[in-house]
């Protein structure tokens, strides 16, 4: 199975953006939170933490998808990207819900948890990029969120044949790889080419920092854990 999150094509938009972030893309996949969350060998508290700080960004993630959808130039692009928010709000929340009761999180930690630096980052990178109003713009932000996610799952499960047991960790898993997430990161890195252009600083740049803080975000689930 190829990572179809590599293109066929040398030099795309997409390649090129991810070489401007190769080595902290790279740290950010080969994780020592993925690497022990596949392995089982995850602790509670910092799936636990990781997974109320990510929460925060369900909201603004549906917001950037709504802004895609709304200045998508494309019908079947508009039609695409409305089958993904129907799947966000059911599927993936189940998830987080189903995790929250296991660890009896209070409501209001789910609700107004201290943000962790990185999540501070993350906020304020969603919340800028849906300003622009621009779809090469939430596409950049979406497509490192959906492709980098992908690329971990599928290497560190070795696609598909090494999955962790546990329900909590399996379930993250399961929500990040497999033919439909797949075929969604396809069309996001395709649309993706098709709209943004390489040269452009600001582009890469934003490229680059939605890499950064997801790699800040692995980072900062183990602040202040032995």
């Amino acid at each position: 199975m190829n990572n179809p999150t590599t293109t066929a094509a040398v030099n795309t938009p997409y390649d090129r953006f991810r070489a401007s972030a190769h080595d902290e893309w790279q740290a950010a996949v080969t994780h020592r939170f993925v690497r022990e969350l596949v392995a089982d060998q995850l602790p509670d508290d910092v799936l636990r933490d990781y997974l109320i700080q990510d929460n925060q960004f369900s909201f603004d993630f549906l917001s950037l998808l709504g802004q895609a959808l709304a200045s998508a130039d494309t019908m079947p692009a508009k039609n695409r990207l409305a089958r993904q928010l129907g799947f966000i709000a059911n599927d993936e929340d189940a998830y987080f819900q189903d995790r929250f009761a296991q660890f009896a999180v209070p409501q209001a930690e789910i609700d107004h948890p201290q943000l962790t630096p990185s999540a501070q980052g993350f906020r304020q990178l969603y919340r800028s990029t849906l300003e622009t109003r621009s779809y090469a713009d939430a596409l950049i932000v979406l497509t490192v969120a959906e492709s980098l996610y992908l690329d971990w799952a599928e290497l560190q499960t070795e696609h598909g044949t090494r999955m962790p047991k546990l329900a909590q960790n399996r379930g993250w898993v399961d929500v990040h790889r497999g033919g439909d997430f797949a075929e969604w990161v396809t069309f996001l890195i395709s649309e993706l080419n098709r709209v943004v252009d390489p040269d452009d600083p600001e582009q890469r740049g934003r490229f680059e920092q939605a890499v950064h803080y997801e790699l800040g975000f692995f980072d900062d689930a183990y602040t202040g854990k032995a």
